[in-house]
């Protein structure tokens, strides 16, 4: 399912604008709250949120933790290697359709 990958409504329609791409992550970030997000190019729907709107928001628990140098604007932390890498949360999703409500709660915060 990679039709996803060209998706552009969700700049638009999700008040969400286009910041940087990498080959590893494309970084979106809400002109109303500044909060980012990273949708990562994998055979799958997924994104990365910030650990610090994780933790503070109940409605966005995730327990799997993802680490990447394209994360630029999230904190870093030691992972499996002896020095700090960026990192953040992922979720996963089936369609678009569950992406853009994520995304629509993600911007309500």
């Amino acid at each position: 399912m990679k039709e996803w990958r060209a998706y552009t409504g969700l700049s638009k329609e999700m008040v969400m604008k286009k910041k940087r791409e990498t080959s590893k992550a494309t970084e979106f970030k809400n002109i109303q709250t500044r909060e980012v997000i990273y949708l990562l190019p994998t055979q799958e729907i997924g994104v990365v949120l910030d650990p610090k709107t994780v933790e503070n928001h109940k409605d966005f628990k995730s327990e799997k933790k993802y680490h990447s140098t394209a994360l630029k604007k999230f904190p870093k932390r030691v992972n499996k290697g002896q020095t700090p890498i960026h990192y953040g949360y992922s979720f996963k999703f089936k369609s678009i359709g569950e992406l853009e409500s994520f995304i629509k709660r993600f911007n309500e915060i």
